[in-house]
């Protein structure tokens, strides 16, 4: 659905293993074997989602080689309100929806990726959430795909209007995330109105509001 659970499963055996034998592995070490998980799923292996699951918050991959991770822990008044519709999901749909990005991309379109990329990362280092959202502005990869998720602009415009700082696709799809201001913004509000949004488009859709994970942990 998006939602990295192919990533949690995959972080949630490395974890369990490196625990149950006492291997004594880093985190570095989880990430890079639980990337592996990720080849049943995208068909490579992958550390975004497996690192976020094995750290929780906000992580940047600098670079695979060497494996560079950065982490920063996310604002407490961060709210996150997710929409998952009932639509079909084909096998292999993060493979899929990889294959429907362009395979060239104009100048323009960079610099404004990479601006927001940049001035999100600040919004985490910060702790300020408005700018977080207003960084959540792709011009690659979301026009792309936005036609496989209904009502994905409705979703996005309700979203805003209910007092949402950002709104994007979740992973792959079809889920869809808005970010809020939990001191100014009542998630419940977004939440129902992303619901709406869907449904403008006929789709049913399944909500919940949330706060960023504390990542993959032992439970006694």
């Amino acid at each position: 659905m998006g939602l990295g659970s192919s990533a949690a499963s995959a972080a949630a055996v490395a974890f369990g293993l490196n625990h149950l034998f006492e291997l004594k592995l880093d985190d570095k070490q989880l990430i890079q074997f639980s990337a592996k998980g990720e080849l049943a799923s995208a068909g490579f292996e992958h550390a975004d989602n497996v690192s976020a699951a094995i750290h929780g918050g906000f992580i940047i991959i600098k670079s695979y080689s060497p494996l560079e991770v950065i982490h920063l822990q996310p604002s407490p008044n961060l709210g996150v309100c997710i929409a998952i519709p009932e639509v079909p999901v084909a096998p292999k749909k993060t493979e899929k929806a990889r294959s429907v990005l362009p395979k060239a991309v104009s100048m323009d379109k960079v610099v404004h990726n990479v601006g927001n990329a940049a001035t999100m990362a600040a919004g985490f280092a910060t702790g300020d959430v408005e700018l977080i959202g207003r960084s959540m502005s792709d011009a690659i990869v979301e026009p792309a795909r936005a036609f496989m998720i209904p009502g994905y602009q409705k979703v996005k415009e309700n979203a805003l209007k209910a007092g949402a700082c950002g709104v994007c696709i979740s992973g792959a799809g079809p889920a869809m995330m808005a970010i809020i201001n939990s001191n100014k913004t009542d998630a419940s509000r977004v939440a129902k109105a992303m619901k709406e949004g869907f449904k403008s488009a006929g789709a049913r859709a399944d909500t919940f509001c949330t706060k960023p994970g504390k990542g993959v942990s032992l439970l006694r």
